[in-house]
């Protein structure tokens, strides 16, 4: 398929409903509902489209590098690229210790995006897509904790795995020839990466003959080709719950509250993008602001070689980058996902709820993601 996304594709997070988000997006953020985008309390700010080109946002819906169709409860909001659109626009910050929005970049005004009409697109796709036969073969390790995916075709790789097997895995090794397609569909209502948990997603690099920890620039162009192509489908699903470790590729999970942490487990990279329906946000519109300027830690696992090992890391970062922006270059005739050069940083806070979207594996272009 040749962009089936459409609009939605021009989207490093794309979200049905309401979305919480904190720390970073290096693409463009589309939202349905409300949207709480930094917070005075943490204290934590949210930028957007530090990877967007400066040619890009002229082709976004409106040429708006955010959208939000309901309220946008802005604390330290700062667009690097574009401008943004809002049914209302809430300044969150405390008086005298920072903003809203920085500078004159969020108008109030209707959507350029039917959120409707996009999402029952998406979960056509999705339930579509989940009914590809499998040709890939998934196999776990002699101790059990570990699943391998493996595939040989040059063109597309399609594995089915179910949640609670890859709940269970410590580590998931994915092994394609660069350049091919990977559709993942996971299925099952929830999925877990802190269940045991999951510590890390190695891919095979061609160039390197061996396994490669997915990392924030991890690999040769070869292993990032890889990533920049992979799908995973959950079309069932109604949670799915991010850890401290990084996750390769595109989520799709169209009818999911999606969440990147919270006080006991994550959050982690999203070397990829997203698509979600997350609920409508638990934290108050306007909670007890702090004069503190926030900062950012990441404890990054280790990269193993050959094999990977079932040791966890070390340590779980306390704020770390998630979602990545797609990149306006071409590569070649199938999808990517954004995340072949690198990830886009979407840093999220505890208990943040991330969702998002941008390109589809079949799809023909990607943004910046590096």
């Amino acid at each position: 398929m040749t962009n089936p996304l459409g609009a939605v594709g021009l989207y490093a997070e794309f979200v049905e409903k309401d979305s919480v988000r904190h720390s970073d997006s290096e693409g463009a953020v589309a939202v349905g509902g409300d949207a709480y985008f930094g917070d005075p309390a943490k204290p934590s700010g949210f930028s957007v489209g530090s990877r967007l080109t400066a040619a890009d946002p002229a082709e976004l819906p409106g040429g708006h590098s955010v959208v939000v169709g309901g309220t946008l409860y802005a604390n330290n909001v700062v667009l690097d690229k574009g401008t943004g659109v809002a049914g209302e626009v809430v300044n969150r910050s405390t008086p005298g210790r920072g903003f809203g929005v920085d500078g004159d970049k969020v108008r109030t005004g209707t959507s350029p995006v039917d959120f409707g009409k996009e999402f029952t697109e998406l979960r056509k796709l999705s339930t579509g897509w989940a009914g590809v036969r499998p040709d890939g073969e998934v196999s776990a390790d002699p101790s059990g904790q570990g699943v391998f995916l493996t595939g040989t075709d040059a063109k597309l790789n399609v594995f089915a795995v179910k949640a609670s097997d890859l709940e269970r895995a410590g580590a998931i090794s994915l092994k394609v020839p660069a350049g091919s397609s990977t559709l993942v569909n996971v299925l099952g209502g929830s999925y877990d990466m802190h269940a045991e948990p999951t510590y890390g997603v190695w891919i095979w690099d061609e160039n390197t003959k061996g396994f490669v920890q997915d990392d924030y620039n991890s690999g040769s162009d070869a292993f990032k080709q890889v990533r920049s192509k992979l799908l995973w489908n959950l079309p069932q699903a109604e949670t799915v719950k991010k850890n401290h470790s990084s996750r390769p590729g595109t989520i799709l999970a169209p009818d999911a509250a999606v969440s990147t942490g919270s006080a006991s487990y994550g959050p982690g990279y999203v070397n990829g993008s997203v698509i979600a329906e997350p609920p409508k946000p638990t934290e108050t519109p306007v909670p007890t602001p702090t004069a503190t300027t926030p900062t950012s830690s990441a404890t990054t696992p280790g990269t193993p070689s050959g094999t990977p090992s079932t040791t966890a890391p070390a340590g779980t970062p306390e704020e770390t980058p998630t979602t990545p922006a797609p990149s306006a270059t071409p590569e070649g005739d199938l999808a990517t996902t954004g995340s072949s050069v690198g990830p886009g940083v979407i840093g999220a806070g505890a208990a943040a709820v991330l969702a998002g979207g941008a390109l589809l594996a079949f799809a023909k272009r990607r943004r910046r993601a590096s």
